[in-house]
């Protein structure tokens, strides 16, 4: 007999059913997580609300923290009872692994597809299963905050790419859940940041999160922000995907200032760029998406030892039973990170 386990599962636009699915196998690399938090990413909120596109029926959740329930025969790196983060894999032997760029292996989203006619990640479930090198011990940490180890790596990782360190400057657009996870690590890395948004409560929480200046948007924005920096910032992050704020971003540069594209933008809008102002001024512009392995082993460390306090980032929490209210809660208000714990 087949066992079973409930699972929260997007059915159509802004419906969510919690229904009953085959509990998952694992093979000789894999681990079997009970899965005790998933955060609701702003990439399933828009399959919810029908601005992405995905298949239905999708089974989400990717921002996940567990504890260990089974290893398969060849795991030596965790153990039955370990609580841990789930991040991606990689081959460890391909290109872009041996050059320390395993964001590039073709194994990097293994974790995200399902078998058995349910597309998606699969973590708004009892359990998941996940390779063994995607998942990281976190210690004693609160299981709400560890489940943020995955948005907090893409954070490390646009940090990492622009090369941000002690005494630069930089200026954050958005200060919803990932724009306050860019101003955090910033600040970690010893940066003078400046954050832009429309809504005043956003810019009350940044300054409480340590930004140096808030800035509420308006057809100024660029004028006020270089007049704040001395002409401009070393790096622009644009955590809102829009093409005002893209040119915004870019405006503010200083010479060899970077542009990071950290949002996707939705509808999407060609991203016009004079070449001749970059070309003399040396600017670049990087995209991120997800992280590497090692920028999920260093978020996890983070949270494990308390080095960042993402408690200011979580806004409710709800249990599997109300995936529909979480939903609800995370698209039809402000908010920051909603939780499900199963």
């Amino acid at each position: 007999m087949t066992e079973i386990m409930k699972a929260a599962v997007i059915t159509e636009i802004k419906k969510v059913n919690v229904i009953d699915v085959p509990m998952p196998k694992i093979g000789p690399r894999d681990v079997l997580l009970k899965i005790k938090s998933a955060g609701l990413c702003t990439w399933e909120q828009r399959i919810y609300t029908g601005q992405a596109k995905a298949e239905y029926p999708f089974l989400g959740g990717h921002e996940n923290a567990g504890e260990i329930a089974a290893v398969g025969e060849l795991v030596t790196n965790v153990a039955v009872g370990d609580r841990v983060t789930m991040g991606s894999s990689a081959c460890g032997t391909c290109r872009a692994c041996l050059r320390g760029e395993d964001k590039g292996c073709a194994e990097h989203f293994l974790n995200f597809s399902l078998k058995g006619g349910i597309y998606g990640p699969g973590g708004f479930a009892e359990y998941k299963v996940h390779r063994s090198d995607g998942v990281f011990t976190v210690a004693d940490a609160p299981w709400d905050k560890a489940a943020l180890a995955e948005p907090l790596s893409c954070a490390i990782h646009a940090a990492r790419l622009l090369g941000a360190k002690l005494g630069d400057t930089a200026v954050v657009f958005g200060s919803g859940t990932m724009g306050l996870m860019n101003l955090l690590v910033l600040k970690k890395s010893g940066l003078r940041v400046a954050v832009v948004d429309v809504n005043e409560d956003r810019l009350e929480k940044a300054k409480k999160l340590g930004a140096d200046l808030v800035f509420k948007s308006d057809e100024k924005i660029r004028e006020r922000i270089k007049g704040a920096f001395l002409g401009g910032v070393d790096y622009a992050i644009t955590a809102y995907g829009s093409d005002d704020v893209n040119q915004d971003a870019l405006d503010v540069l200083n010479n060899r200032g970077k542009i990071c594209l950290f949002a996707s933008a939705h509808p999407v809008v060609p991203f016009a760029i004079d070449p001749n102002v970059m070309h003399n001024k040396e600017t670049s512009a990087v995209g991120v998406v997800s992280a590497d392995r090692c920028d999920h082993a260093l978020a996890t460390e983070m949270i494990a030892h308390n080095q960042i306090d993402l408690s200011e980032l979580i806004d409710a929490t709800y249990p599997l039973s109300q995936a529909q209210e979480a939903f609800h809660r995370a698209t039809s208000t402000p908010s920051y990170r909603v939780m499900l714990n199963p």
